[in-house]
């Protein structure tokens, strides 16, 4: 066990701005025959590997996130419909992008999990142990929205993995998950995840500008509440959101990360505030850069894509680039989010 501790003694939030290149035979060599063997092994063995979990899109569940975030949003963040009785989100409201995130919990036990608390069967083997949230792909099908009361299935394969060269630093090993859920209505949601683990190296943070000026922003500052709430909501027993000592003192970070995926629903959620009448999202291609803090600031921002045709394209398909920047002004995540004339409104 201490060994695993001492490998996960620092993680690096993001990808940060390191370029990724298909490995050459020099760097191969760096990582150590038994290293890519082992992960050879592993790989064999994971690939392919698939799993299955239902949930119901509980009332309850999605009402406890809203009341999350919330209070973070701008004002004019739409508002649902509420069960009379209960006051949760009612029965057949469409989910809020991003919703199911917090859906599907895992049904392993704390023993189960690797010693910072995450999920250890996605994860290669050491010393390959620092993870971070690179990213994905979300895309939903506009004619079945996912809906509070639905029961659905969600099936995770891990698709791909990969070892990856990073410029002036050790390797990368990317594991690339996809997941489908389906209502009983049919297909509803395709995510594409891509975690990437390495070994232990000294925490950096370098600040990337973004080039473009948003049409509509949205500034906030996440809290311990905040982030303990999703932790808990999500089931992520990650500690480097919930636990400052740990963070800072075991993974060398100042303060407390907020969870990629949080920040991917904030960024989707400011998207919904300003959405086109009759449109709806149907996909969002995002990447994490740099990580952001507990009690730092945050500027969500987005600016419809120009081109030749104007912000739309001849089928009505408009283009929405969304970013989140830290207090030092840097990128912490970035994406392009595709809406789409709602059924029936074109």
């Amino acid at each position: 066990m201490a060994a695993h501790i001492r490998c996960r003694k620092a993680l690096l939030p993001t990808l940060a701005t390191a370029r990724l290149r298909t490995f050459s035979a020099t760097a191969i060599r760096r990582t150590g025959t038994a290293e890519l063997a082992a992960i050879g092994r592993w790989k064999e063995q994971t690939v392919g590997k698939q799993s299955v979990l239902w949930d119901r899109m509980d009332g309850r569940q999605v009402t406890l996130l809203d009341q999350t975030i919330r209070p973070h949003l701008p004002s004019s963040y739409p508002g649902y419909v509420r069960d009379n009785k209960v006051g949760d989100i009612a029965v057949g409201t469409q989910m809020a992008h991003g919703a199911h995130l917090v859906y599907f919990p895992s049904h392993v036990n704390e023993f189960q999990l690797s010693p910072d608390g995450y999920h250890a069967d996605e994860a290669p083997p050491d010393p390959f142990c620092q993870r971070v949230w690179a990213g994905g792909l979300i895309e939903f099908n506009t004619f079945n929205p996912l809906r509070v009361g639905d029961l659905t299935s969600q099936t995770k394969r891990i698709d791909n993995v990969a070892i990856k060269e990073r410029s002036g630093a050790d390797p990368l090993v990317l594991v690339n998950l996809a997941l489908e859920m389906h209502n009983t209505r049919g297909h509803c949601v395709t995510e594409y995840r891509n975690l990437a683990y390495m070994k232990p190296i000294d925490l950096q943070r370098k600040t990337v500008k973004h080039r473009r000026e948003p049409e509509f922003s949205h500034e906030l500052t996440p809290t311990e509440i905040m982030l303990f709430r999703y932790s808990a909501l999500s089931w992520n027993s990650h500690r480097i959101h919930y636990d400052a000592v740990y963070a800072q003192n075991v993974e060398r970070h100042p303060g407390l990360l907020v969870h990629g995926p949080l920040t991917c629903t904030l960024l989707l959620q400011l998207l919904q505030t300003h959405m086109p009448q009759h449109m709806a999202l149907k996909s969002f291609d995002y990447r994490a850069v740099s990580p952001m803090y507990c009690q730092q600031p945050v500027t969500l921002n987005g600016r419809w894509i120009q081109d030749t045709l104007g912000t739309r394209t001849s089928n009505g398909t408009q283009l929405c680039e969304l970013w989140a920047a830290n207090n030092n002004g840097g990128l912490a995540m970035k994406g392009v989010a595709t809406i789409v004339p709602l059924p029936g409104a074109q």
